[in-house]
């Protein structure tokens, strides 16, 4: 990334406010598509559209594919076909049949008929397997020699051949006249043999294997199990259709590690990049889980409840202690679900600490509407004076526990976005801010906001 981020992102603003495609086309036409795609991710989506637009249309398709796939998405359906072409030509296929969903069935096959004949066969191949296979996601694109071939004539076809021939060289795999696998050899097995030295004598003719229906994830746990490059994919016949490459399995495991941990703190969807995001699709990965996790954690609330109002008066507790349980356990989890969705991020290299402030708009954003959902249901449960579903308060304590709770939110979302980061900033581990230690922090400042509220709402503690 360029040292001079933030002054190229404002540059990047700057054009796209003057939405001139020519001076656009000019100030960006050297510069990397990977530094492009970095700002874009940190601009608003109708600027980078207007900043797409006006690029050459195979400069622009360079930088949609190193866009995060859910950003990329955004722009696809509105950038010209000759950019979205030009784009499908340079995805890998696996990558390129995806965008079938996003484009619409017409408008995908039209654009089939627009880029080289033979990628576009290839993609209609390959949607004809089930999605989360390997055989969605191989490439076509293997070195296969014949067990006769000479390690010279291996050598002059790397020589000789373009760059798109080929996936990867890492290996080469021997195949029979009808495609079935024989062995494979490793390039520097062939550069280190005798010219004339066939591949039937350097080849492993027990190959570690995947089928082409088979889950891809496993296919990939496999390949890392061996430190392998790439597994080569057969059918149901023993024929070889193609190559599970690494980067594409450690892509795959990435993101599956990835929905793990965001599961483990209460975030649901998939992994796609944080800043690909919107605040209402936050919204919808995070609200279930805490409504779940809200309802359970007032069973706490209904043993108070139960031993608090009973007639011993040592036991007898103000009806404020009540909704302990609930408010702190809210405000703990919402952080909990922001540190882990932040930490993530910075381990993937998908926020930096520069943009602590774009996080921090969207996270206040996220947290006041995630924050009003849940204050609206604490509400009606608190002032309901119905049998499991509410608690029969008074209105007062009711608006109480419905304003304490977006403002414990907020604050949760707050400590949770920005520690991470200034971690990270100071060189500490952002892991080090992880949910224990958030929600932690937050059980004691999150009683401050409550009796705050309460004491201000209610004119004193006592006021029930």
């Amino acid at each position: 990334m360029r040292t001079d981020e933030l002054t190229f992102v404002e540059q990047l603003e700057s054009l796209a406010r003057s939405n001139n495609p020519e001076l656009i086309r000019e100030q960006l036409s050297d510069e990397r598509p990977e530094d492009l795609a970095d700002a874009l991710v940190r601009i608003e989506l109708e600027d980078g559209l207007v900043v797409l637009k006006g690029l050459e249309p195979e400069q622009a398709g360079y930088v949609l594919t190193e866009l995060p796939t859910e950003t990329a998405r955004s722009f696809i359906s509105l950038l010209p076909d000759a950019t979205v072409a030009h784009y499908m030509d340079i995805l890998p296929m696996d990558d390129a049949v995806d965008l079938r969903e996003e484009l619409g069935p017409e408008r995908f096959d039209a654009l089939l008929e627009i880029i080289p004949a033979e990628d576009a066969d290839e993609i209609r191949r390959l949607m004809g397997y089930p999605e989360d296979s390997v055989g969605r996601i191989m490439t076509e694109q293997f070195f296969e020699v014949r067990p006769e071939t000479t390690m010279a004539e291996v050598l002059k076809d790397i020589r000789l051949s373009s760059e798109a021939k080929y996936e990867t060289v890492n290996d080469i795999y021997v195949l029979d006249g009808n495609a079935h696998l024989l062995g494979v050899f490793s390039l520097r097995r062939a550069i280190r043999a005798l010219p004339d030295q066939p591949a039937s004598d350097l080849m492993n003719v027990e190959p570690v294997t995947c089928e082409a229906l088979e889950p891809a994830e496993d296919a990939a746990r496999r390949m890392a199990r061996y430190g392998f490059y790439g597994l080569p994919v057969l059918d149901r016949r023993g024929r070889m259709v193609g190559l599970f490459t690494g980067d594409d399995a450690q892509a795959i495991i990435r993101e599956e590690d990835t929905e793990d941990a965001l599961k483990m703190g209460a975030v649901s969807g998939d992994a796609d990049a944080y800043l690909s995001l919107s605040v209402l699709q936050l919204v919808k990965r995070r609200v279930p889980w805490l409504l779940a996790l809200f309802i359970a954690e007032s069973l706490t609330g209904n043993v108070l409840r139960l031993y608090g109002q009973g007639s011993v008066d040592e036991l007898k507790l103000s009806p404020l202690t009540f909704f302990i349980p609930l408010l702190i356990g809210a405000g703990g989890n919402s952080g909990a679900q922001v540190t882990t969705t932040i930490t993530r991020a910075l381990a993937l290299g998908e926020v930096k600490t520069n943009d602590w402030w774009t996080v921090m708009r969207r996270e206040i954003a996220t947290a006041l509407i995630s924050g009003g959902i849940l204050g609206l249901v604490g509400f009606v449960r608190a002032y309901l004076n119905v049998p499991i579903i509410g608690w029969g308060s008074s209105l007062d304590l009711s608006l109480v526990v419905g304003l304490t709770l977006p403002a414990i939110v907020l604050w949760s979302t707050s400590l949770g976005s920005l520690l991470p980061i200034g971690a990270k900033r100071f060189g500490l581990d952002p892991a080090v801010m992880s949910a224990p230690f958030i929600t932690t922090f937050v059980d004691a400042t999150g009683l401050v906001i409550y009796f705050e509220i309460a004491h201000r709402l209610l004119g004193h503690l006592g006021k029930i």
